[in-house]
């Protein structure tokens, strides 16, 4: 990376939890809770596991909720250089004036599947399969290093 601003970390996304919505727009959810249409259909729900009782009874069967984020890592990318760090690898307009806080964006990064989400002007978060997480923590430590690109 050549920002050495850029931080990077990584934990387990166990609070992701996929709403699926056939007929209608996705219900409120609770302050604190992120809602990121990530499909035409579909919705991540980030922080709403303890609202799921209350969600299941608002969508009641014109919808279903799965929790998908036991299989999921998110890293946390912090620093004014993320959205360089994003081209590393990979081949996304992370300028794009359309994909800011509330967006995400489906992509391969390193040939691994990918959603990032920014989270703020210095922050996104990448969601990614529990499996690919030390690829990309691999790429990304040796870019931080001055070791150049993926291996």
């Amino acid at each position: 990376m050549s920002d050495p601003s850029v931080a990077f970390s990584m934990a387990a996304a166990g609070d992701v939890i996929a709403l699926d919505r056939w007929d209608a727009a996705p219900p409120d959810v609770a302050a604190g809770t992120r809602l990121l249409q990530v499909e035409p259909r579909r919705w991540w729900l980030i922080g709403a596991c303890a609202q799921t009782d209350t969600l299941t009874a608002q969508i009641g069967d014109t919808g279903a909720l799965s929790p998908i984020g036991g299989g999921l890592t998110r890293a946390t990318l912090t620093g004014a250089g993320w959205r360089e760090v994003l081209t590393i690898s990979g081949c996304f307009d992370v300028e794009d004036p359309r994909f800011g806080v509330g967006k995400i964006a489906a992509t391969t990064l390193h040939h691994v599947p990918v959603w990032i989400a920014p989270t703020g002007d210095e922050m996104c978060e990448v969601y990614l399969a529990n499996s690919y997480a030390p690829t990309l923590h691999e790429l990304w430590s040796r870019s931080a290093t001055g070791q150049g690109g993926p291996s």
